[in-house]
């Protein structure tokens, strides 16, 4: 009975929910440093592609702490870069709206392209450090290149990624009715998605694919 209860559609699911859990809950901890946010995110997605590998089954709290520490040094760059980034096209963007043209034209378009490899960083970076053993630099350049050969994977984890915060921005009352659902799953849905989407991706890309 117990065996054919952890089979059914209902425990895969609430094991589901218990694992994202705790793996959101792992990563607002450690990101409470803010320089540790990239390892934080790296170790989220170690967690989640393993369970993906291993159908199921992970220790959500081990893989979490291995990634973390094993990823530490590289993530931290990764995340320095990702800031400089934002930062930049955050300038761009106000200077661009305190001119006047053409000058809030060049500059509107820099802060896009900047912003966009932000996006490519955020998105793409984080999960191959989770998946792959590589270089910041080649992180990068790859980011850039999954992003122009998998865009609609690029654009479905983006919106999974806004969708929750763009909700709660909308409408206030969902954060105060659901905040709680937020603090337990905020990080882990929208990266569990983007690592179903990307799983796909990497596959494609693995030599003899």
């Amino acid at each position: 009975m117990n065996s054919r209860w952890q089979d059914t559609p209902a425990a895969v699911f609430l094991r589901l929910l218990a694992d994202l859990m705790v793996v959101n809950l792992l990563t607002l901890i450690c990101s409470f440093g803010v320089i540790t946010i990239g390892a934080s995110l790296t170790a989220m997605y170690a967690v989640l592609f393993q369970r993906q590998r291993d159908e199921g089954v992970v220790n959500a709290t081990e893989t979490f702490f291995r990634a973390f520490t094993k990823n530490f040094w590289k993530a931290t760059l990764l995340e320095l870069v990702l800031a400089l980034l934002l930062v930049v096209a955050g300038v761009d963007f106000w200077y661009a709206a305190a001119i006047a043209h053409p000058g809030k034209t060049v500059f509107t378009v820099v802060a896009v392209i900047v912003a966009f490899l932000a996006l490519a960083v955020f998105l793409m970076a984080f999960p191959q450090q989770a998946v792959y053993s590589n270089s910041v630099k080649n992180y990068l350049k790859n980011s850039i290149t999954l992003t122009f050969c998998a865009p609609l994977a690029l654009l479905l984890s983006a919106a999974a990624w806004a969708a929750p915060w763009m909700l709660a921005y909308i409408e206030p009352e969902v954060v105060v009715r659901f905040g709680v659902l937020y603090l337990l799953w905020g990080f882990a849905f929208p990266a569990y998605a983007t690592a179903r989407l990307l799983s796909k991706v990497f596959e494609k890309t693995k030599p003899g694919a």
